[in-house]
């Protein structure tokens, strides 16, 4: 692990903001490529990207705010410090969806294509930056004996355990998103409406990080000694799930309709 890459004079370039800006880039690059696939969509996400970038961030502050109000309440100032306390992959990925259905409303673009298309990508950019998270040391997991890493003093893996060896949650969670990934490219093609790609994707990556979560050693606990990344991860199967099951009704609906009408 290496917090601190290498310095510009008396500036540290951090591992974690080198691969948060490498993950970006390599998810808006993805993005792009399954837009050229399809043949739209292009000039819309270098557009919008901006906004998702900076919505992703203040999510994944907010979110991270929110579940450490206890702290935060005491200590307002440290709100917009992103370098202090972190920020969260869960959050960043609402903060980002929201820029995106405004960036879509605005321009009259239809929400789902465009998600189905900005899918992709962002598991790409999530799996860069978790590489991100193991190098800074942060998002650790409990400690594990056969499959634990050891973290250098500094790291806040080594605050919380010393010199245990710790389970790597976090490049697992990189490994599921591009077992995720892989998946949904080979469905791309074949999928049943609009908006399948990107349920599928909420739906997959919360039940990755529903059960990593069992491993991590850093979590928040919510009720009923859930953590609360596994809380906010069912909350978001069932609402994917609902909405999936709402979009393929209502396009059997509307085949149906047409049919009829061309009977007619």
């Amino acid at each position: 692990m290496h917090q601190i890459l290498f310095y510009i004079g008396n500036w540290p370039i951090r591992s974690y903001g080198v691969m948060l800006s490498l993950g970006i880039l390599a998810g808006l690059a993805v993005s792009c490529y399954v837009a050229k696939k399809q043949g739209r969509f292009v000039e819309e996400i270098m557009d919008l990207a901006f906004y998702a970038v900076v919505g992703g961030l203040i999510g994944a502050r907010l979110w991270e705010v929110a579940f450490s109000w206890d702290y935060y309440s005491q200590n307002l100032w440290q709100i917009p410090a992103i370098w202090n306390g972190g920020i969260s992959v869960q959050g960043s990925i609402f903060g980002g969806l929201v820029a995106v259905i405004w960036y879509c409303k605005k321009h009259k673009i239809t929400v789902w294509p465009m998600l189905d298309t900005l899918a992709p990508g962002v598991l790409v950019g999530q799996a860069v930056g978790r590489v991100g998270c193991f190098l800074n040391g942060c998002c650790y997991g409990i400690p594990h004996e056969h499959l634990g890493v050891i973290y250098p003093p500094g790291t806040d893996a080594y605050y919380a355990f010393g010199a245990q060896p710790l389970f790597p949650a976090v490049l697992f969670e990189a490994g599921w998103d591009l077992v995720v990934l892989a998946i949904l490219l080979m469905v791309y093609k074949r999928k049943p409406f609009d908006g399948f790609i990107a349920l599928s994707y909420f739906v997959l990556y919360a039940i990755g990080r529903f059960t990593l979560e069992f491993w991590r050693g850093d979590s928040l606990r919510t009720f009923m000694n859930l953590k609360a990344a596994q809380v906010s991860s069912v909350a978001t199967i069932i609402v994917a799930l609902a909405i999936m099951f709402y979009l393929y009704n209502r396009d059997r609906q509307s085949e149906s309709s047409d049919k009829l009408s061309m009977k007619n």
